[in-house]
């Protein structure tokens, strides 16, 4: 699978999110204006930069879907210089950020139908967005509850490491988590990092903070189709945390694809190798189910 730049072409810009806060954005497009059919508002996984998910939107521009990829305020060239007075969590992401993208999205289209992808926590804040409605279905990518426990048992003392020493000595340090350090994501502020991990430390994720502070959020609202494309080799997505987000959705017409990688001739896929140049035959996948929603 060749991508040829000379087939698509990007646009830098802005969004305002819903506190006026701005955000930085890329949409990639097919070439020819004429040959865009539809959107796809890509959401990255926690600490995952926009740039991550390049190849990925590229390849989406080359199949006629205009593409955007974004990053959240205090990720990426969405944080400010000063990162130790950033104060955004991850209820701002959901509630103000990815709402405010898929509107830009939705109105640079003007009528083009406008599918999202999420990857990790970008399919988990879905149910945090009020204006859900504007796109047509939903693809998940490798979403799963956080808690810890239903993660794989190999890993429990890399995210007791994470959680109780090493992203607190870095926060203690530096006045964030600092990216690179302990972990290979981009730098997060406080707030961000402390609220994961409450989440993350907690059977219930994130129900308690959403009942705290929104009240009512729109899981149950979601009518729209949702596909799950999840991975026998992800040691953070398995049945028992897939399930969680499932019933989370229980409104929707959801359905799981389990993929074994080897299936597609991909040694390894885990919890982010989806994007990368490895597991390029993987792309096609959700892109021709949103195809099958526009004939």
């Amino acid at each position: 699978m060749e991508l040829h730049q000379a087939d698509i072409r990007q646009e830098e810009l802005r969004v305002t999110a819903r506190d006026g806060y701005p955000l930085a954005a890329r949409v990639y497009f097919p070439a020819e204006a004429n040959a865009c059919k539809a959107g796809v508002l890509i959401s990255s996984g926690t600490g995952y930069p926009k740039e991550f998910y390049a190849r990925f939107a590229q390849y989406g521009a080359s199949r006629g879907f205009a593409c955007m990829i974004y990053d959240y305020r205090g990720i990426g060239s969405s944080a400010p210089e000063n990162m130790r007075e950033c104060t955004a969590d991850l209820m701002d992401w959901g509630t103000l950020d990815a709402p405010a993208a898929l509107s830009a999205l939705v109105e640079g289209l003007e009528g083009q139908p406008v599918f999202t992808l999420g990857h990790s926590f970008g399919g988990q804040l879905i149910g945090l967005m009020d204006n859900h409605t504007l796109a047509k279905a939903h693809v998940f990518v490798a979403v799963g509850n956080g808690y810890w426990a239903h993660h794989h048992p190999r890993d429990w003392w890399k995210e007791f490491m994470f959680f109780a020493v090493q992203g607190p000595s870095s926060i203690k340090q530096h006045g964030y988590l600092k990216g690179t350090e302990y972990w290979p994501g981009s730098s997060m502020p406080t707030a961000v990092f402390k609220q994961w991990r409450r989440w993350c430390l907690s059977p219930r994720y994130y129900c308690k903070d959403i009942q705290k502070k929104l009240g009512e959020a729109f899981f149950e609202m979601h009518n729209a189709p949702i596909r799950q494309f999840a991975f026998t080799d992800d040691p953070v997505v398995n049945a028992k945390s897939e399930a969680f987000i499932r019933q989370c959705y229980k409104s929707a017409d959801y359905k799981t694809n389990w993929i074994d990688p080897t299936t597609l001739g991909i040694a390894s896929i885990g919890h982010s190798g989806a994007f990368s140049r490895s597991a390029r035959a993987f792309w096609p996948i959700p892109f021709d189910w949103f195809e099958t929603l526009m004939s």
